[in-house]
């Protein structure tokens, strides 16, 4: 789902591990769900994090980071969401802010 996205320019490291099918129910896939699932690393000391929390649980949800300088405790957006369409809205959110702050 995130391979063929465009993050943008001034990419340091990107790791994808994300399997989920769009076609099969989230509650039938939990064993996919786990905490590490994207990270995109910029040259301008951004990060976009994106996770399950808690790793393997039904009730958990995406998590979304936008962290700065390796601020972890100071992320510069958090969101969450269920939904895999909300989820890459997300995403593509965090590309634009990062884009923003390169200019």
């Amino acid at each position: 789902m995130f391979e063929n996205i465009n993050f943008g320019k001034g990419i340091n490291k990107k790791y994808i591990d994300f399997n989920v099918n769009k076609d099969i129910p989230l509650k039938d896939q939990i064993d996919l769900l786990k905490e590490d699932l994207l990270q995109v690393s910029y040259d301008n000391n951004y990060i976009i994090d994106m996770g399950w929390y808690p790793e393997f649980d039904r009730e958990g949800n995406f998590e979304i980071y936008i962290i700065k300088d390796n601020r972890w405790d100071n992320p510069i957006l958090h969101k969450k969401c269920k939904d895999l369409d909300l989820l890459n809205e997300y995403i593509y959110e965090c590309i634009k802010l990062i884009e923003s702050k390169a200019k």
